[in-house]
């Protein structure tokens, strides 16, 4: 059983009479892809409980209230630089045709994402405000600001002084919510300054007002505001990444707010989950640091991609560098899986052991599809070979394919080819380095035939025949055993060197490295 499949259960059994699972993010600029962990691992979680009967809902909010605040590296801060410290979504869009700059980015972020098989209910934060929902929340955070700051000082260690109050006002002048300073609250009215120098990414025009906290006037700050939502919606699962775990950050302090002022139980937060990064890379989608969630979606096909989120339990960080032998082995691992399903859906699993581990592989591609999975077995093309193939500018790699597998490919096989050599062009572009860039030699290519041959006469996986065959094709060849090992392991495990060569053989299987060597 895999990771999801035991947390669903778990909700399961506390028999709530809706799972609600949610996920938020501000949409500050072009959202990077370590954003998409959290739409995946409460998809995945949804999906799981539906399968298992439970009343369950998906939402996705873009929390487009919230202020500007950091300039994305990729726009004219001339031009873009008075709006720090607006709400988002009062912010006209960079391009035309979305009704704010939060539209814009959180648009492409949902096409991202449903791409991937996620289709949450999407809940914007300013419509929230915008209906007065939030406004009951709103007045009792005010109402016991006392308690409030308590909180803040008890489990964030953060002092606020007698005259804050937990409101942000929309300026009556400038139009700014991030600057505004909250100092009375008279049960009906709130009294704010605009603020000069409250933050280092925005300036206040000086302006003091009152103002009815309530509707689009304003808004809770984050820590707040958090819980406000989960309120609101019902949210019974929220999870987040591990910066907001922490002890004192915003989950525990959610948490002591839900309890001691909102009178809600928290959503299961599922111990958080680990980081998804590029090369060991946090991102940030205002500092455009790292990749955005549609560059990364563009370089794996989305199951492909999917299927490396669904298979890295929630505990674990996931760090993904593109460059080497990553995006070759992504693939052979998703066609093992696949392989699993394949097995499953022909009751051929084995028994004991393997048969679980195989069981848990047809779960993940199961968890992984973005469409329905193939009815029958197909012939996959292996990535890897693709990718050889385009550096050797080979041009018949249909027909090269079809001859391994002894017949016509099926339109859907044909499909999965013309998919990996679109994928595998991208990779060879922008992300294979020397290592990849191997091209067999005639007299190398010679030795593998031969070898091949030898292998598939010698009716055994005794290793230590299975050596001395690879010994004697070196010798048949009159190949140099050195050229002859590195084409013998680039083709069978994408680099230069690996296990000793009988091993490696019994340990892959006679039949497949005969597959493996004849591409």
């Amino acid at each position: 059983m895999i990771w999801v499949d035991r947390q669903a259960k778990k909700f399961k059994e506390r028999s709530l009479p809706l799972e609600w699972a949610d996920d938020m993010k501000t949409p500050s600029g072009r959202i990077h892809v370590g954003s998409l962990r959290g739409v995946i691992v409460h998809d995945l979680v949804y999906k799981a409980l539906k399968e298992l009967g439970v009343n369950a809902k998906f939402s996705y909010v873009f929390n487009d209230m919230d202020p500007m605040d950091g300039m994305p590296a990729y726009l004219d801060k001339n031009k873009w630089g008075k709006y720090m410290g607006f709400p988002l979504y009062k912010i006209p869009s960079p391009e035309k045709g979305y009704k704010s700059f939060a539209e814009y980015y959180a648009k492409e972020f949902i096409g991202v994402f449903n791409s991937l098989n996620c289709r949450p209910q999407i809940i914007w934060s300013s419509e929230l405000y915008k209906s007065g929902k939030m406004d009951g929340i709103i007045k009792l955070f005010l109402d016991k600001a006392e308690k409030v700051r308590e909180i803040y000082k008890n489990i964030a260690k953060a002092e606020r002084s007698p005259n804050w109050f937990p409101y942000n006002p929309v300026c009556g002048k400038c139009g700014k919510v991030g600057t505004t300073n909250v100092y009375k609250w008279d049960g009906e009215f709130v009294y704010y300054r605009c603020e000069y120098h409250m933050v280092d990414w925005a300036d206040g025009c000086g302006f003091e007002g009152k103002a009815e906290p309530k509707g689009e006037n304003g808004k809770l700050p984050w820590k707040l505001d958090w819980p406000a939502h989960w309120k609101v919606i019902g949210v019974t699962i929220e999870s987040s990444g591990k910066d907001h775990m922490s002890k004192g950050g915003s989950y525990d302090m959610a948490v002591h707010f839900c309890k001691e002022i909102l009178g809600t139980e928290p959503p299961d937060a599922m111990g958080g989950y680990e980081w998804f990064t590029i090369g060991g890379k946090k991102m940030s989608s205002s500092k455009g640091i790292g990749s955005t969630a549609k560059e990364v979606s563009d370089i794996l096909p989305p199951e492909v991609f999917r299927f490396m989120q669904v298979r890295t339990p929630i505990s674990t960080h996931l760090d993904f560098n593109p460059y080497g032998d990553t995006i070759p082995n992504l693939f052979d691992d998703y066609d093992r899986c696949l392989e699993s399903h394949f097995l499953k859906m022909e009751n051929k699993l084995p028994k004991e052991k393997a048969g679980e581990v195989a069981a848990d592989f047809a779960r993940i591609i199961e968890l992984s599809a973005v469409k329905p999975l193939p009815k029958k077995r197909l012939f996959l093309a292996r990535f890897r070979t693709v990718a050889n193939l385009l550096k050797s500018n080979n041009n018949s790699i249909l027909s090269l394919f079809e001859k391994q597998k002894g017949e016509k490919l099926t339109p859907e096989e044909k499909s999965v080819l013309e998919k990996r050599t679109t994928f595998a062009k991208i990779y060879l572009e922008k992300y294979a380095q020397e290592s990849q860039k191997f091209i067999i030699s005639k007299k190398q290519k010679e030795f593998l035939k031969i070898l091949s041959d030898n292998l598939d006469k010698l009716k055994t996986e005794n290793k230590d025949e299975l050596q001395q065959t690879v010994f004697n094709s070196i010798k048949q060849t009159d190949i140099k055993p050195k050229e002859a090992f590195m084409a013998f392991y680039q083709t069978l495990l994408g680099k230069p060197y690996g296990q000793k060569a009988g091993d490696l053989i019994a340990s892959l299987g006679v039949k497949a490295v005969i597959g493996k060597l004849g591409e």
